[in-house]
This record gives structure tokens, sequence and C-alpha cells, in this order.
């Protein structure tokens, strides 16, 4: 009887430790997004279009909505923003495994675990805009970022229902503290920043945080299949 509650126990401690391993990374957003002010446009705003022509657009038809002001949004925007946000603090979303891809891929030496969202916002400009074939609005956003810091900027795409990752050769941290970037759409608007850019060293294919956590399942496992096996022994002698 003491063997078979002894078993039990190896089983229930199985489950939640590999609960735990399997758990999806998920970027965490920190408390001062909701607080944050919306970030302000610095300089000119420029569109370039399928043919490569630029024009220059009048900052003051940009407007951006931070989180923190999203009522003033129409009820359509509304709903687009809040589904978009609600995907950062799912962690079985689409987003957060993007992330972790995303991450793996561009910035090797970078946990995923360790990105965070310091500012969402939503942006839209009062005229109307094409962005289906390559076209890119590019503008450059008042911060406090410094050059060396890994900064991701997304943008949800109301398509497809998925955040789509601006490449990180579109985005630009400035001496003063600012960010250029070039979106390839608009819609609600989310800034990660890696909160300590050399915290681990990588393997082809993915970082080594995000690889201990598979192995330590591994053990547990094992560890489970030789605990239920020495106890089937104790029972039989």
């Amino acid at each position: 009887m003491k063997g078979r509650q002894k078993w039990k126990m190896v089983v229930l401690m199985t489950v939640v430790l590999l609960s735990l391993t399997s758990a999806q990374v998920f970027a965490a957003v920190t408390p001062s997004v909701s607080q944050n002010p919306a970030p302000k446009i610095v300089g000119a705003v420029t569109f370039t279009d399928a043919d490569g022509n630029v024009m220059t657009i009048n900052a003051s038809d940009v407007n951006i909505v931070a989180d923190v002001d999203v009522t003033k949004l129409t009820a359509e925007e509304k709903a687009i923003y809040e589904k978009a946000k609600a995907e950062f603090t799912n962690s079985d979303s689409q987003y957060n495994k993007d992330l972790g891809d995303f991450v793996s891929k561009n910035y090797p030496g970078i946990a995923a675990e360790n990105v965070v969202v310091r500012e969402i916002f939503d942006i839209n400009v009062g005229q109307d805009l094409l962005f289906d074939k390559g076209q890119k609005l590019e503008l450059t956003l008042s911060g406090n970022y410094k050059q060396g810091d890994t900064v991701i900027v997304t943008v949800y795409n109301k398509d497809t229902g998925k955040w789509d990752f601006i490449e990180s050769n579109d985005v630009t941290v400035n001496a003063d503290g600012t960010l250029t970037v070039k979106f390839p759409h608009l819609c609600p608007v989310a800034i990660l920043v890696a909160e300590t850019p050399t915290t681990v060293p990588a393997k082809e294919g993915g970082s080594g945080s995000s690889m201990l956590l598979p192995i330590l399942g591994v053990v547990v496992v094992v560890l489970a299949v030789v605990g239920f096996v020495v106890l089937n022994k104790k029972k039989s002698v």
C-alpha cells in the first residue's frame, strides 16, 4: 500500500514538473505600459511607395494613442487593440511562439524570456495609404533608448490576426534615445526590449536557456521511471 502511495506521489510530481518545463515563454508586460504617455513624433515622417518614391507626410496627420487612452479609439479600433494586447498574456498564443522563433533567429545570444513589452500604443494616419506592395511609413518616435539596446518592434495585422515582427534593419536606435522605425503597415504597435542582452550563449537553432527546459523535462521522466522500477522491486521482495 505504501509503495502505491509513493508511486502516486512520483506520478504527481512528474506531471507538475513536466507542465512547468513545457510552458511557453512569453514576453512580460511591464506595469508602466498602462501609464506611459504616447510617444511623440520627432522630425519628418515619410512614406515610400511601391515604386520607391518618397513623399513627406504631415506629422499632424499621424495619430498615436497610448495604452492609457484607448477609450479614445472608435469601438472597432478598440476591439482590435484589446484583441491584439491579449496575445501578450496568453502563453499559448501564436504571438509568443513567433517571438521565441524571432529572437532565436535574430538575437541568438538572448533568452526570449528576458524580452519585455515596454510600450503599447495604436497608430494611424489621417489619409489613405496603401501597404500592399512593400510600402513603408518611416517615422522617429521619442524615447529613452540606448544604442546597443536590443529593441524589437511588432505591429498587429488585423487582416491576419497576427503580430508581425519588423525586420531589425528597419529599426534604428538613435544616439539621442529616439527610435526610427519603418512600418510595413499600421495598427496597434508594441515595442519590446531585452532586459539582459547577454544572458546566455546560444547554440545554433536556439538560445541556451530555451534548450534547458526540454532537457529538464527528460530528466524528470527518467527519474520517474527509475522510481517506479525501484518501488516495484521493493514490493516484489
